[in-house]
């Protein structure tokens, strides 16, 4: 080929083509650039001041118009603010940069060092202390959506007798304990075991405003017995409790 003076020529075109297309490709963008620049920046879905303070930064290190912004790049850093689940970038013609912010929306403390959101994923946040007044979670890591699955249930079951979750405690051997807290300020701590979650503690909810009618103000019921539940009263100690076949007899009785 070298002893070619043709192909030569060939090869020498072609190379001067290429350079002058990507010179025209270059100093095209650098002109797109200049005459589309964005003239307009939307940031919605921000409702946390930690999160508007973070995005108003991010904002101002945004570089690149209308056809250079690397969308992906500036996806991953809005998405790693404080509290973003999730982001959506769009470019809207002529010069528009829409930035859509879906938050996390925390069930519960988890393990007293990072939050839980509802779809069962752990987000840090600053100053922990300050969200300890959620429902606190205490489980062994890998069971977070799971745990929060069974929050959900457990909220819908336990709403309509006016108690509220304030704790859920799963054990290494994956036996599930709830504490509820009622509106007279009392609060009563269900044994729920390992299997059947949901319908014993739809059991309890079903017995439960009988039993306290029955018996008076409940601290621990332990809802592992097959057909009722067992029962710690307010003001008795632990050993003093009804069995199983005898709560539901009273109850019946009441």
């Amino acid at each position: 080929m070298w002893n070619d003076p043709a192909s030569l020529n060939r090869l020498t075109r072609l190379i001067l083509v290429g350079v002058l297309l990507f010179t025209l490709w270059t100093v095209g963008r650098a002109a797109a650039e200049k005459l589309a620049p964005f003239w307009q920046v939307s940031v919605s879905g921000a409702g946390h001041a930690e999160t508007r303070a973070a995005a108003k930064q991010a904002l101002s290190k945004l570089r690149g118009g209308f056809f250079a912004l690397d969308l992906e790049g500036v996806r991953g850093r809005f998405e790693r603010l404080p509290w973003v689940r999730h982001a959506e970038i769009r470019r809207v013609w002529p010069g528009r940069l829409a930035i859509a912010l879906e938050e996390q929306r925390a069930a519960a403390a988890w393990n007293d060092r990072a939050l839980l959101n509802t779809h069962g994923e752990v987000f840090a946040v600053a100053a922990m202390e300050q969200y300890l007044g959620l429902p606190r979670v205490y489980a062994p890591e890998g069971t977070e959506r799971e745990t929060a699955r069974r929050y959900g249930e457990f909220v819908a079951l336990t709403k309509p007798l006016g108690l509220r979750v304030e704790q859920i405690v799963v054990n290494a051997r994956l036996s599930w304990r709830v504490r509820l807290h009622g509106s007279d300020a009392n609060s009563v701590q269900v044994e729920l075991g390992r299997d059947h979650l949901s319908e014993r503690l739809a059991r309890f909810a079903r017995f439960y405003p009988q039993a306290v009618a029955s018996l008076g103000s409940i601290v621990r019921a332990d809802m592992r017995y097959p057909n009722g539940f067992a029962a710690q009263m307010k003001g008795t100690p632990a050993g003093g409790s009804f069995t199983g076949r005898k709560m539901a007899k009273d109850v019946k009785k009441a």
